[in-house]
């Protein structure tokens, strides 16, 4: 009886398992990034971000703030479909 009992647990755990992994692949996936740097001629910061959603939809955006000695830019790149 024991032996059956375990048995059954083991397979209601491994039906769990198998179908409760597609869900969490199926999560959304989200990137993010900074890096900055500064020096005797100015300093630059830059942001990107990425997110893939689960219904297809995907979205990127990066960001560059920079400032020097002749003055500051600001570059913004931003793209998306579904």
């Amino acid at each position: 009886m024991a032996h059956s009992r375990r048995m059954m647990t083991t397979a209601v755990l491994a039906l769990g398992f198998a179908l409760g992994t597609p869900a969490l692949a199926a999560a959304d996936s989200f990137f993010h990034s900074e890096d900055s740097w500064a020096g005797p001629e100015g300093a630059s910061h830059t942001v990107t971000r990425s997110v893939a959603r689960d219904d297809g939809s995907v979205y990127f955006v990066t960001v560059t703030i920079t400032a020097g000695p002749d003055g500051a830019t600001v570059s913004h790149v931003r793209s998306a479909a579904r």
